[in-house]
């Protein structure tokens, strides 16, 4: 027996702080908040080793054993006593919205799954919007939304809150579906790019809002990420495999579908693992897109990305690393130096083992009472 209930009850003792979320929307706004807001993580949870643990193929075909291993990861957040919002989701991995597409995942214990095959060319050239309806009854998604009521049942009287699954973005998507043959048919024949987006951008668009509408968040806000809460930007978009492409092809081939995409969500943010400094600023000149996270903050320099972002009038969410025997205060410092005003930055940031998670907290504080921000 899963002991799910005996984690829900752990969870249902924390507190969330209620400036959390009054602070990530107030930059979300553009507006200024008393502190910048800090995601902490690193909340100690000893419980944890008293009880069992169910491997990924596990938690894929059993939704009881998938909350119970996602309630965890939530419990340290909420222990971590930063400015998290935490939050869980349905993780069927990135072949979830491809499975729309007909495509099945091979699904492992240790890892996670990886789509079994791709769509011929033929395959998609024949496939219609319309062919892809109802979107609820393909693929994933009815699993998914019976994981979802499951996990809204489960969840009623504590703080956390629930994120769509990987949705990835229209050229991620159509990348899973068609194989690496795309970055050829880009070239060789861009009526069918052109109609793969589109199938693509589709599905992303109604999956989201379907399933936004289950989780009950509007289309222009929610969560993310077990701590992340989104203001005037209601999706992320994934563009790993958009960093393959040159800045010209991006901007004449995938900008358009980015824009499609996230403008009906009101907004949306970016996330791209890798080394994607070509794109950055086509990326930024996109009025849909609200805000950037890296899946390599190694790969970039603090100073220069948060400078373009605040000119922007951007977002960024996620880490920075820290230097090399570089002091916690002399971290916070480095990063707050970069801004002029009290906005554009939802930090994340690990607690080093051993260092107080209260002192962390008032430390960020402090330093920013200090900063002297002020308007440009």
């Amino acid at each position: 027996m899963v002991p799910i209930d005996e984690i829900l009850n752990l969870i249902k003792q924390e507190k969330v702080s209620p400036q959390a979320k009054k602070r990530q929307k107030s930059v979300w706004l553009g507006k200024e908040p008393d502190y910048l807001p800090l995601l902490l993580t690193g909340g100690q949870i000893p419980e944890r080793e008293k009880f069992p643990s169910y491997n990924l193929k596990e938690q894929f075909f059993d939704k009881e054993k998938m909350l119970y291993e996602q309630c965890w990861a939530a419990l340290s957040t909420m222990r971590a006593k930063g400015d998290s919002l935490p939050s869980v989701r349905v993780n069927f991995g990135t072949g979830f919205l491809a499975s729309v597409f007909g495509l099945e995942q091979e699904i492992f214990e240790d890892k996670m799954p990886w789509l079994k095959n791709h769509l011929s060319k033929e395959q998609i050239i024949n496939l219609k919007t319309d062919d892809l309806e109802p979107i609820s009854e393909k693929g994933l998604l009815p699993k998914c939304a019976e994981y979802i009521r499951y996990y809204q049942k489960k969840l009623k009287g504590t703080s956390v809150h629930i994120f769509l699954p990987d949705t990835q973005g229209p050229f991620d998507l159509a990348h899973l579906v068609r194989g690496d043959e795309i970055f050829t048919d880009i070239y060789d024949d861009p009526e069918f790019f052109h109609h793969l987006m589109e199938l693509t951008t589709y599905v992303y668009v109604e999956s989201s809002k379907y399933l936004k509408k289950i989780i009950g968040e509007q289309l222009n806000s929610g969560h993310h990420g077990n701590c992340l809460y989104m203001e005037k930007c209601g999706v992320r978009s994934c563009e790993d495999s958009t960093t393959l492409l040159s800045q010209k092809s991006v901007k004449e081939l995938i900008v358009p579908y980015i824009q499609k995409a996230l403008a009906s969500f009101e907004n949306g943010w970016l996330h791209f693992c890798g080394k994607g400094q070509h794109l950055i600023d086509t990326f930024l000149e996109i009025p849909e897109v609200k805000g950037i996270n890296f899946g390599n903050p190694e790969n970039y320099n603090p100073v220069e990305i948060l400078t373009k972002l605040e000119e922007k009038n951007k977002i960024y969410f996620g880490s920075f690393p820290m230097e090399k025997g570089e002091e916690i205060k002399d971290y916070f410092t480095r990063i707050l130096n970069c801004l002029k005003r009290k906005g554009t930055l939802i930090l994340a940031f690990g607690v080093p083992e051993g260092e107080d998670l209260f002192s962390v907290f008032s430390l960020w504080h402090s330093i920013q009472d200090n900063q002297g921000f002020h308007n440009p």
